[in-house]
Parts: C-alpha cells; sequence; structure tokens
C-alpha cells in the first residue's frame, strides 16, 4: 500500500514546471507589448500605413520565395548535424519535421514547440539519443547565430563612410575597416575551437554545416533588400537597412518575445534612428518579413510527420 502511495505522489512536482512555462509566456507577451507600445508611440502609424500600402507584389512574392529557400537550407543543415552522430533521416521526412516545428515554434510559443517535438518525436525513434538529438538542435541555433555575426561584420567593413557618418560615427579612423574584417577569421576558429570543444561528435558536419549556415543567413538578407525593393527604397542607402535587419535577426532569436515579435520591430526602429533612415520603411521591412514568416510557417500545421 505504501508503494502505491508513493507511486501516485510522484507525478506532483510537475505542477511547478508548468506555471513556470505559463510565467515565461506571460513575460515574454508583456515584454512583446511594451517593445509594439514603444514603436507606436515613437512612429508615425498613418506613414507606416501608407508605406505598406504601396508595396509592390511582384517583390514580396520574391521575398517570400527568398524566405522559403533560407528555410530549405536550414532544414538541409539540421539533417547534416542528425546525420553526423548517426541519426538518419531522409530529406523529405526530415522537412516535414522541420516544417512543423516552425509552426510550432510561431503558434503555439506556451506549449512544448518545435524543437522540444522534434526532441520527443526522435527521442521515440532513436532511444537512448535524446540528449544528442538535443545538442543537434542547439548546435544548429548557434551555427547560425555565428552566421549572422559574420555577415553583420562584413557588411559593416563596406558599409560607405557618408552612411556611418549619419550614425555619428564621423571620429573613427581611416583603418577602422580593418576591425571588423579582422574579426571574422578570429571569430570563425573560435567558433570552431569551441565547438570541437563542446560538440566534438559533430566535427565532421563542421565544414559543411558553415557554408549551409551561410547560405541560410543569406538567402534572409536578400530577402530583406527584395522588401526594400518592394517598398521602393532600394534606390537608397540600402547596406544601413540590411545591417539593421541582421541586427534584428539577433534580436529575435533571443527568447524574449513570441516568435521575435516586437523585438524585430523595436531595433528597426532605433537602427532607423541611428543610421538617419525612414522609420516607416524601416518597420515596414520587419512587418512584412514577420507576416511572410508567419504564412510560411502556416504550412506547418499541414504537415504530418509520419514516416514516408
Amino acid at each position: 500500500m505504501r508503494a502505491s502511495h508513493d507511486d501516485e505522489a510522484a507525478p506532483a512536482p510537475a505542477a511547478p514546471a508548468a506555471w513556470r512555462r505559463y510565467l515565461t509566456l506571460l513575460v515574454k507577451l508583456a515584454f512583446m507589448a511594451a517593445a509594439l507600445w514603444l514603436v507606436a508611440r515613437h512612429l508615425d502609424l498613418p506613414a507606416l500605413g501608407r508605406t505598406l500600402r504601396q508595396a509592390r507584389p511582384g517583390w514580396l512574392a520574391l521575398a517570400a520565395v527568398l524566405f522559403t529557400v533560407s528555410k530549405l537550407i536550414s532544414s538541409v543543415r539540421l539533417n547534416t548535424f542528425f546525420r553526423a552522430v548517426g541519426i538518419q533521416l531522409t530529406e523529405r521526412y526530415n522537412l516535414r519535421l522541420y516544417w512543423l516545428g516552425m509552426f510550432y515554434n510561431l503558434f503555439l510559443p506556451g506549449g512544448i514547440g518545435g524543437d522540444g517535438y522534434k526532441v520527443y518525436l526522435l527521442g521515440k525513434e532513436f532511444p537512448g539519443r535524446r540528449g544528442l538529438i538535443f545538442r543537434a538542435l542547439l548546435l544548429d541555433r548557434l551555427s547560425g547565430m555565428v552566421a549572422l555575426l559574420v555577415l553583420l561584420l562584413a557588411l559593416l567593413a563596406v558599409v560607405p563612410a557618408a552612411e556611418l557618418r549619419a550614425a555619428g560615427a564621423l571620429a573613427l579612423p581611416t583603418w577602422w575597416r580593418a576591425v571588423p574584417l579582422a574579426l571574422m577569421p578570429v571569430g570563425l576558429a573560435a567558433s570552431y575551437g569551441l565547438g570541437r570543444w563542446g560538440f566534438g561528435e559533430f566535427r565532421s558536419a563542421f565544414g559543411r554545416t558553415s557554408w549551409e549556415a551561410l547560405g541560410v543567413q543569406g538567402a534572409q538578407v536578400l530577402c530583406a533588400w527584395a522588401l526594400l525593393a518592394a517598398l521602393g527604397a532600394a534606390g537608397g542607402p540600402v547596406l544601413p537597412y540590411l545591417l539593421v535587419f541582421l541586427a534584428s535577426s539577433i534580436a529575435a532569436v533571443l527568447p524574449l518575445t513570441v516568435g521575435g515579435l516586437g523585438a524585430r520591430e523595436l531595433t528597426f526602429l532605433y537602427g532607423a534612428q541611428l543610421f538617419a533612415l525612414s522609420g516607416p520603411v524601416a518597420v515596414s521591412v520587419s512587418v512584412l518579413f514577420y507576416v511572410i514568416t508567419a504564412l510560411v510557417s502556416l504550412v506547418g500545421a499541414l504537415v504530418r510527420v509520419g514516416r514516408g
């Protein structure tokens, strides 16, 4: 009788964990609401509406295609990590699972989440490898962050001096561009060394996934450029917008809001002020990028994840 009583009492600690999930979600929603309120408070909303209404459909379609391409490459990159540790998935099955994860991450942020679902499902298919699956997902995200930083440094090294002067960087010495150029190989070497030290079992995948990560972020930068063209802003100072876009992508990755909404817009707003860019155009790029992300991720609701 006592053993039976202990078995019934065992699940009790699960309740606080559920409360922590709900509390985390509430904090994210509060941060997101505050960020969007700040954007609305400092932005000309009628001008934002006019900018969005004038977007050219053809360029929007191209932006959606480029974003989809970035996700296809990202799916292949994740499968490269899986295969490095003997988790053999067909590209088709992995893609279906990846797309369903995108849907969960964006539309079900308070629940299991896309990454959690992958760990759960693949953990059942590959018993004893749940830890490796989690580490593959973590390394996948870290490789994407490294690629973001590399592209950010590359753009910073080539942005015209006139556009930096608008950001108050007039006092920078002439040799300053050597700094981001030097940081690129140093950062790549450091990330490779940390990867070998902390994720040595994935060593065989490092070279290929590094190029795939750059392909993912490069396609998304082109997506942002297409959005600027849709808004009629591609003929102006494009590089500062793209710099702000990359910075906003880093902000969106941080677990501060639901699906990055709010964090990206706030970054675009203050980035536009820093580089003396059009606030409505900058925030419109952010809004349109989120809409494209949501529409593409919504396809995941139609995906079945059974084998075959």
